[in-house]
């Protein structure tokens, strides 16, 4: 009986022993644990959404005052260079669709359209003269997002409140007029994307002002005049995105 039971446990040993050895040496801890290192996280730069902002720069152009009735009697043609001060707030939307970015953008602020000129180059008794205050513009904008860059085309409809003056010290003759005035303006941009909200731009525009008419009486009669003005917008922003 004590034989069988021998054999018994030994067939046992031995197959512990095998199972063990097929199982293979436990791995040794060596009282570490491996991190996962997270990848660095990507900026978002997606520029569909609604923004609002803030402009600031400058404008200089060319201005012209033309007397209707010296113009026609001698052909003569005069003008004068303005600058001044713009800012403002602007809002608008942007649609991305793969590369493409399009939509609409509104600014409203201060422009200083402030110029004058001697229409007989020898004095200052004669003369023309251009200012403003409140513009607007309207405008559409399509670009192409490279990543966080967008590299845009703009262009649209700029409105003024624009004062136009012809004055002679010699008669006297003091002519004026200030009118809502509408005109054109085209440009571009680029604006970088600093993280899902916040980007920063740098803008060109071309405008033209529609021409204004005015006139002035004085004991010789009535005279009509035309004024007109064309010229550089150059400007930075900052956009917020919702």
């Amino acid at each position: 009986m004590k034989q069988p039971i021998r054999l018994i446990v030994l067939f046992c040993a031995c197959a512990t022993l095998a199972l063990t050895a097929a199982a293979g040496p436990e791995p040794i801890s060596s009282g570490k644990e491996m991190k996962q290192v997270a990848p660095a996280p990507v900026p978002e730069c997606n520029w569909t959404g609604f923004y609002i902002g803030l402009n600031a720069g400058g404008q200089f152009g060319h201005s012209e005052t033309t007397d209707e009735h010296f113009d026609a009697e001698f052909g003569k043609e005069w003008g004068y260079s303005e600058s001044g001060f713009t800012g403002g707030a602007q809002f608008g939307y942007n649609f991305q669709w793969h590369w493409l970015v399009t939509g609409p953008e509104f600014d409203i602020g201060y422009m200083d359209l402030q110029g004058s000129g001697d229409e007989f180059r020898f004095s200052r008794a004669v003369v023309g003269e251009t200012d403003s205050d409140f513009y607007t513009t309207l405008r559409g904008r399509v670009g192409v997002a490279l990543d966080c860059w967008l590299i845009y085309a703009t262009g649209g409809g700029i409105g003024v409140n624009y004062t136009t003056r012809y004055k002679d010290t010699n008669v006297p003759f003091d002519a004026r007029g200030t009118d809502f005035n509408w005109g054109y303006t085209v440009g571009g941009g680029v604006e970088r994307m600093l993280n899902p909200h916040w980007s920063i731009k740098a803008e060109y525009l071309y405008y033209a002002i529609g021409e204004q008419d005015f006139s002035g009486t004085n004991a010789a009669g009535t005279f009509k005049f035309t004024a007109e003005t064309q010229g550089h917008i150059v400007r930075a922003g900052l956009n917020y995105k919702f």
